[in-house]
This record gives C-alpha cells, structure tokens and sequence, in this order.
C-alpha cells in the first residue's frame, strides 16, 4: 500500500477531514469516518464483464477477481474524476463523463467505504496495466459470482457489486 491523501466523510458523505490511505486501520479501529471508492464495470454486448485478476503482491485481495476499474477518490476530488482517472491508470483507456453510467452508490458500515458503482459499455478489450493486475477474462456476471462461491479469491465487496449490476440491467 502506498501513502494517498483522502477525504475523510461522514455517513452523509460530507468530507470531515483527511487521512493518509496508509492510516485506513486507525480510521476503523477509532472510528474516524468513511473513505470513498469508485468501481467501474465494463460490460460487452455479449453480458460480459471485464475482470482482472490482481497481482500477487497487492496488499488487498492477492491473486483475486476485481473490479474492471477502481480506486480511491483521492482529497479534493469527486468520484467521476476518479473513475475516469482509474480508467487511465489501470486499463489505459480514456473516458468522457457522458460515456459512463451511474449504477448505484453503495455505504459499509464494515469497511467505512462509501463507493460509487458506474457502468461502461464496450467491447473493446483493454490492455490492463501489469503492475495492477496479472491477467483479465470477460466473464458473464453470473460466472463471476459462482467462481467466488467456490472460492476464488476476490475482493470483499465485489460480489454484492456485481448483484447490484445484475438488478440495474434488469431494470
């Protein structure tokens, strides 16, 4: 894990403070507030998701499923900017705001996140960024989440995640 100024929020969302990313453990066990996420999706016109496998070092998470993109909204940013950013960093792709679709916003009192979840919808397979991540499959959703039932390491939240995309594009 590497030293990242974040917003400190309250449950409202409204940014107390800040923190070092390096100081999430004494932001939970003193019950400092929230940090934001964002999480992005790539989806295909086939159903498919876009998912990365983690490299073995990453401190979260080692050798686990993720997100198609995600990240920490860095202090003094809001959460499209983050993901666009992200997007960059990690796929090596380059996102307008209007390409991106707000799925849901998601608050855990467990891990004192609160993540905006957003949706782009491609077929274009991206190259990821090697040192984020060691391999990527487009896998249907509902693949994705028998594989982490039988085991596969992935990261905490991204099960639920991908059950509230499923009921968005059902809707």
């Amino acid at each position: 894990m590497h030293s990242e100024l974040l917003d400190l929020v309250n449950k409202n969302d409204e940014v107390i403070g800040t923190i070092d990313r390096l100081d999430y453990e004494r932001m939970l066990a003193d019950n400092l507030g929230y940090i934001r996420a964002s999480d992005l999706f790539l989806l295909n016109s086939e159903g498919k998701i876009f998912v990365p496998i983690r490299t073995a070092d990453k401190h979260h998470a080692p050798n686990g499923f993720d997100y198609s993109v995600g990240g920490h909204v860095s202090a003094g940013e809001d959460y499209l900017t983050a993901i666009i950013r992200e997007a960059e960093e990690e796929l090596n792709i380059s996102l307008a705001p209007d390409d991106i679709e707000c799925i849901g916003k998601d608050i855990s009192d467990t891990s004192r996140y609160i993540r905006s979840i957003y949706l782009v919808r491609s077929n274009e397979t991206p190259q990821y960024n090697p040192d984020d991540f060691k391999s990527a499959q487009w896998m249907y959703p509902s693949d994705l989440v028998t594989s982490i039932d039988k085991g596969h390491p992935t990261k905490s939240s991204l099960k639920y995640t991908v059950e509230m995309l499923e009921n968005y594009l059902k809707n």
